[in-house]
């Protein structure tokens, strides 16, 4: 006698995709948040007080250095384990960083269900990103003139991979995400915008400094008027 095989039940959006061997998340929801929260806090503490010892420093470099040591973790190491993991939803282990991507696709599914262009742009982001934020943090503590280049460089890609994350969700009419507040506006959108409002500060002032740079470059080397 055949047996009927019942999909997972899954909490994800559309309701029919087909995710087989899906395991509800071991940890909960204010378990998973608090644990990514407080290894952000540890970060960004560890690293504010490291960069003090460098008193050549600005404030303004140091929280740079806060910011990029932040998302260089996190593109990295939170980014890269959903990339080369393609079944993370079916641990059932506990794992911390398995259980993130099982609440952050309620917001987004495609990261579950595999999108290529979603996997595709995470893979830059986590792979060539990442280190670049890590390289950043070396040439700020040292000052080495190229970390404007590559400040720009990372922010750039940021942006223009979040706002290409943002649109092909908007095209496809938003039905990856769960219609709550919190997974849709906050997990979603306020979450994501950090990474187009943040960056495109950071392409401005590095922008700027280059450009102030360059023109102060020209006026000494400009010819004087006879």
């Amino acid at each position: 006698m055949f047996k009927t095989l019942i999909p997972a039940r899954h909490p994800y959006y559309p309701t029919d995709i087909a995710l087989d061997g899906f395991s509800p998340a071991t940890l909960g929801m204010t378990t998973i948040l608090s644990a990514f929260g407080l290894g952000a806090v540890v970060v960004v503490a560890a690293i504010w007080l490291l960069s003090g010892t460098y008193r050549q420093l600005t404030t303004a470099e140091r929280v740079l250095m806060c910011w990029f040591a932040f998302t260089g973790i996190t593109h990295f190491i939170v980014e890269g384990a959903v990339v080369l993991d393609d079944k993370f939803y079916t641990d059932t282990t506990g794992n911390i960083l398995k259980e993130i991507w099982k609440e952050y696709a309620k917001a987004d599914s495609r990261y579950a269900t595999r999108d290529s262009f979603t996997i595709s742009m995470e893979f830059v982001t986590a792979f060539m990103e990442g280190p670049g934020c890590f390289a950043i943090l070396y040439g700020i503590a040292y000052r080495r003139s190229w970390r404007f280049t590559l400040q720009i460089m990372v922010s750039l890609g940021q942006l223009y991979g979040d706002v290409l994350y943002f649109a092909t969700c908007y095209l496809e009419g938003f039905v990856h995400s769960r219609p709550e507040f919190l997974y849709f506006w906050v997990y979603f959108v306020i979450v994501n915008s950090i990474w187009i409002v943040i960056p495109s500060w950071i392409i401005w002032v590095s922008a700027r400094h280059i450009s102030s740079c360059v023109a102060a470059a020209d006026r000494m080397t400009r010819p004087k008027a006879s």
